[in-house]
């Protein structure tokens, strides 16, 4: 079998379903039931068998564009209507894209494999036993982009996308935690294929011998229970559950176990590609860009965070947007402006910090 062939084909279909081109998605999709056709005539029956199951599983994909996908069902509105009782609200599309997430490429192939693949080609996702769903949890120091790369991730697998913030949930739940989390867990199953992301998941459900609240506890005993209902192979009615935290050590150790948040996968700072490609990012956005050696600022930045990265190249047009308006019309962003603004601008991680996640990493292997 082309197996290359094969895979690039669904991938640029996907690619295509994303950009909305279902035309374009639709042929890449029947090229691919062109290649497993030829291979039926293999005598092998079981081997047959499969491939007709991966057929079925394209053509289902085939048919799904050439019908187009309603929102509109009763229990989108049902959902919906929970979530504003709950003071939350659903999003879903308007988030940014896959190719805007810097760098993270074993992360977001495990995304792909995890969820987007799955949710397109549920039968392909039967044989090779990939399961959907479940809890994933995102960790690793702040301002690296955990919340941006799910917001992509709903977006490029066209699930709603419900998030939570822990600092409302208080405030707005009090008295009535346990009973709107199982409402919360309810609107999700109605509006799927959905993501429910809750962001600073240790301030949600940190460890139960930490806490003194009986409500507290029984709130994180809920949740628990609520989480461990959810069927991976529930793929008619897909929900994908998805934390982030800096601190995962604090969290409750039963969050972690299996059927849980089982998945953890550890989110670093940027690599040196990675932080080319966000300086390039941020850089090309200014009009007045001199000369910028993107490839040396990556390498004076190791340690910095995106968000640092952000805001140095936020800080440095500043000053100079000051300086022009002062009377120097000549002003331009160049390496002498970075590497200014880099003395007042610093790296926010501590290196200790990050020999704390190895830590922590090493303890769970």
């Amino acid at each position: 079998m082309e197996h290359e062939k094969l895979r690039e084909l669904l991938e640029k279909g996907l690619k295509a379903e994303y950009d909305g081109d279902r035309k374009t998605a639709m042929s890449l999709y029947s090229d691919a039931v062109m290649i497993l056709n030829d291979e039926l005539r293999t005598d092998n029956q079981i081997k047959k068998e499969k491939i007709q199951r991966q057929i079925k599983s394209i053509q289902t994909a085939i048919t799904r564009l050439k019908s187009g996908e309603s929102s509109g069902s009763r229990e989108d509105a049902d959902g919906i209507k929970i979530l504003e009782e709950l003071g939350l609200t659903l999003e879903n599309g308007n988030g940014p894209t896959m190719d805007e997430v810097a760098g993270m490429t074993k992360v977001k192939e495990e995304m792909y494999t995890q969820i987007i693949y799955p949710l397109k080609f549920p039968d392909l996702a039967k044989e090779f036993n990939i399961k959907f769903g479940g809890g994933i949890l995102l960790y690793g120091p702040p301002g690296n982009g955990k919340t941006f790369l799910i917001r992509a991730l709903a977006r490029e697998a066209k699930m709603n996308f419900i998030y939570v913030n822990p600092s409302s949930l208080f405030s707005q739940w009090f008295g009535n935690f346990e009973k709107n989390i199982t409402k919360l867990f309810k609107a999700a199953k109605e509006l799927s294929p959905c993501i429910l992301f809750f962001d600073e998941l240790d301030s949600l459900f940190p460890s139960r011998d930490q806490v003194n609240s009986d409500a507290a506890r029984r709130g994180v005993s809920q949740f628990l229970n609520e989480i461990g209902g959810f069927s991976s192979d529930s793929s008619d009615r897909p929900v994908v559950i998805l934390g982030a935290t800096n601190v995962p050590w604090q969290l409750d150790p039963a969050v972690t176990r299996p059927g849980r948040f089982d998945r953890m996968i550890y989110i670093p700072p940027p690599d040196l590609e990675a932080r080319k490609l966000i300086l390039q990012h941020y850089l090309s956005k200014i009009k007045r860009l001199g000369k910028v050696d993107v490839d040396e600022l990556a390498k004076k930045t190791e340690g910095y965070s995106a968000a640092d990265l952000e805001y140095l190249c936020k800080f440095t047009t500043q000053k100079a947007f000051l300086r022009a308006v002062e009377g120097n019309n000549e002003e331009f962003i160049t390496d002498k402006s970075m590497n200014e603004a880099m003395l007042d601008v610093k790296p926010s991680i501590n290196p200790s910090v990050l020999q704390r996640y190895k830590r922590f990493m090493d303890q769970r292997s």
